[in-house]
């Protein structure tokens, strides 16, 4: 149950389909032409869940070129409540992960919550820490860089150059904003069971 004032501004000024009905437990779809992803949720407190985010608008003032990796988002996103602030929960799925992958992950993450942030500014709400997580079926990182995809010598606007391996291995994902503005988002990947061309998984959230 939402504050008087979130709850009026959620009602009066965001489309009743942009956010889920509130619930402690969601089940999260990914439509793709190379499967069907499927992730349980479950969540405590207070929560507003947007599901098929990607699909849905988002600030249209950003610089959208392909040096801005600002296109593109996540497939889901939730803000939850806690004693201490608002978490941002960011969710991309995928069937496989690689190095090439994991550079455009990050972008979608970026972009996701730079848009949630504007977002929390209108509902009034300060979020303290982004959780981030991947659902795949098949780590195909590698050491070795592919020297023939450009998109790999350099870093996007506003990136820094990241060992994909490394990064995926360390539980955290490093994003910069701005010149010298770098911020940690906490990272969980989740591997998922395959049935046929299914996808399945769950994510608990305390």
């Amino acid at each position: 149950m939402h504050e008087e004032n979130l709850n009026f501004i959620l009602e009066q000024f965001i489309d009743p389909e942009y956010i889920e009905p509130e619930s402690s437990r969601y089940l999260l779809i990914e439509k793709q032409e190379s499967g069907y992803t499927e992730l349980n949720v479950e969540i405590r407190g207070e929560n507003i869940c947007i599901a098929q985010y990607d699909k849905k608008s988002r600030c249209g003032f950003w610089n959208r070129s392909s040096e801005t990796g600002l296109s593109r988002c996540v497939e889901h996103a939730i803000l939850q409540h806690t004693s201490n602030g608002w978490i941002l929960h960011l969710i991309e799925m995928k069937s496989r992960v690689d190095n090439r992958k994991w550079f455009n992950i990050r972008l979608k993450n970026r972009a996701s919550y730079l848009d949630i942030k504007a977002l929390s500014a209108i509902l009034d709400i300060h979020i303290i820490k982004v959780c981030t997580y991947t659902t795949y079926s098949e780590d195909r990182f590698s050491e070795h860089f592919d020297e023939t995809n450009p998109r790999a010598k350099v870093a996007a606007l506003g990136e820094r150059r990241i060992n994909p391996v490394d990064e995926w291995n360390s539980g955290k994902m490093h994003i910069t904003i701005g010149l010298n503005c770098e911020i940690i988002f906490h990272h969980k990947s989740l591997l998922m069971n395959r049935t046929n061309q299914k996808l399945q998984g769950k994510l608990e959230i305390g």
